[in-house]
């Protein structure tokens, strides 16, 4: 509660001249953590193509970026986890050429307190995590950091929202409730 006034997004102040970020509130963080596994894939991805890749796989946990197509020219298959099942079990699969599959949910870094579950997306508006019914989104997207973003946005945003803003910004969306 006492860093809830300090959460204001307004206080981020971005200084494209210069490339830097100013935090105008004492206490103030930034953690880079909804984008930086899509980041790191996207830069993956640039060094393979660099060094002549032209197809492969490349798997960071809940963010999945495919370069090309399988040796044989098919799709590769990429599984949605389905939620709080087993990590091998899954609740979907796409066949996936060129893109990244990147997913943010609430089974894998969560714990039950008084019989409510606790998670680690939390609303900044009142520091607890968002309970609007959602488990996870998917964001299938040309750039994996975009997905990463899209992901934890459209979760936020709830169902419908959600899923006009997935829309609106041209990528395919799966949502599990």
């Amino acid at each position: 509660a006492a860093l809830l006034s300090i959460t204001d997004p307004a206080n981020v102040v971005l200084d494209d001249a210069n490339s830097s970020v100013f935090l105008t509130r004492q206490g103030m963080e930034i953690d880079l953590g909804a984008v930086a596994k899509g980041y790191i894939a996207d830069r993956v991805r640039d060094y393979l193509h660099k060094e002549g890749a032209e197809l492969g796989l490349i798997n960071l946990g809940g963010n999945v970026l495919c370069i090309g197509s399988k040796p044989d020219g098919t799709p590769f298959k990429i599984g949605i986890q389905k939620p709080f099942a087993d990590r091998n079990e899954t609740e979907a699969v796409m066949d996936i050429t060129g893109k990244s599959v990147v997913s943010s949910g609430i089974y894998e870094r969560c714990f039950k307190q008084g019989g409510k579950l606790y998670h680690h997306i939390l609303n900044p508006q009142t520091g607890y995590p968002y309970d609007n019914g959602l488990i996870s989104v998917t964001i299938i997207s040309d750039q994996s950091v975009d997905g990463d973003a899209l992901s934890t946005t459209c979760f936020a945003l709830g169902l419908e929202d959600g899923l006009k803003f997935a829309e609106k910004k041209g990528v395919q969306a799966v949502f599990i409730t």
